[in-house]
């Protein structure tokens, strides 16, 4: 199950991203299609490469979303993958 929330107004994600509810988060970034999104990770306790595909697919997909208050765990996965100024700070890649 899909923990999600506000936090201060934007869009929040809580507990673990993984496999098991990586199609509810899907259709939940999905939901922000062509919005200016900030979505905040701050609750975020385990982040999979499941959860950074969905992440990297929604980006491109909406160029406005960006990341806010990643957690450890996610900093982590994103610094070790090279796409932390991607979802964070909305850097262009070019892979």
């Amino acid at each position: 199950m899909l923990e999600v929330a506000t936090n201060n107004g934007r869009p929040a994600v809580r507990g673990e991203l993984d496999l098991l509810n990586n199609q509810a988060l899907q259709a939940w970034l999905a939901s922000f299609d062509g919005e200016l999104t900030e979505v905040d990770l701050s609750g975020v306790t385990f982040f999979d490469s499941c959860a950074l595909r969905t992440f990297l697919v929604a980006r491109q997909r909406n160029g406005n979303l960006r990341v806010v208050n990643p957690s450890k765990a996610v900093v982590k996965v994103l610094e070790i993958t090279g796409t932390l100024g991607y979802l964070v700070d909305g850097s262009d890649v070019d892979w």
